[in-house]
């Protein structure tokens, strides 16, 4: 049942992203509105995804490498119709699609295979500490895609920034802030369900270490518009400096949720999904 409706969810994302595409080369005045319809519906298969796992399951959907990448795809799409809603953000519905139905199309390569928690995983902070974190990576990555579009349209436009460039940049800045409080929140209640299952606040496991490293890089970005403007740096590539520096902090992320299963040090970590 579950890959049916993995897969159902998977084929209406891929129709989002054409429809998305559609909408942004030819403008079809009936897809305007109707391509944000469209991911909405899509969003709520994904969240349908979500609630029959955790029906089935029996507890919150984030104990392996499926569920969590099904819940990243929820996230990544609550985050951008959030956005949407605050910031207008249609022009980067297509990019959005893409990467949910990225995350949902690996999800469907992995175990689905329900196994009983582990007794630190049996607690209410692990749900909270879960849904604030991926809120905040999907907030993350879609101004990963905010930064992508920004240095293409730098690339293609010169050294001369246009208003729409520059939009995209300040848009990138306002969805860290956005979702960097969710990562902090995250980061917080991390460290209160570890005191709660191993008697410690803070063992510096590899996951942790590189969580809070890429929280540091997030903080980081979000001072480079006052440090910046005061180093001898040419202003008109202050947001080309950004743009590329917020590229490189996603990709921390990616290596901080997925890349840490491949080191040698994190085979006894609790905390990382392919050790699931």
């Amino acid at each position: 049942m579950g890959s049916i409706n993995i897969n159902i969810t998977l084929v209406a994302f891929v129709i989002v992203s054409i429809t998305y595409v559609i909408k942004e080369v030819w403008r079809p005045e009936v897809l305007r509105r109707g391509a944000v319809a469209l991911f909405v519906a899509a969003f709520l298969l994904n969240s349908i995804l979500v609630v029959n796992r955790w029906v089935e399951a029996g507890h919150a959907p984030f104990s392996n490498l499926y569920e969590s990448l099904v819940f990243y795809a929820w996230s990544v799409g609550f985050a951008y119709l959030v956005l949407e809603y605050l910031y207008g953000l249609r022009i980067v519905g297509a990019l959005s699609a893409v990467m949910i139905m990225l995350l949902l199309l690996y999800a469907s390569t992995t175990d689905e295979t329900i196994k009983p928690l582990m007794p630190a995983l049996q607690s209410n902070w692990l749900t909270i500490h879960v849904v604030t974190y991926f809120i905040g990576y999907g907030a993350l990555g879609i101004s990963f895609i905010t930064a992508l579009l920004f240095l293409g349209s730098w690339m293609r436009s010169g050294k001369n920034p246009g208003e729409t460039m520059l939009g995209f940049e300040k848009l990138s800045y306002k969805i860290v802030a956005f979702g960097f409080p969710f990562l902090t929140l995250g980061l917080v209640t991390g460290a209160v369900w570890a005191n709660k299952a191993w008697g410690t606040y803070w063992s510096w496991d590899p996951k942790e270490t590189w969580s809070l490293i890429t929280w540091l890089i997030y903080l980081g970005y979000l001072h480079l518009p006052l440090a910046l403007p005061r180093m001898n740096i040419d202003r008109a590539k202050i947001p080309l400096i950004q743009s590329s520096c917020l590229v490189l902090a996603f990709l921390a992320v990616v290596f901080t949720y997925l890349g840490l299963a491949y080191l040698p040090s994190a085979s006894d970590s609790e905390h990382i999904y392919g050790n699931k």
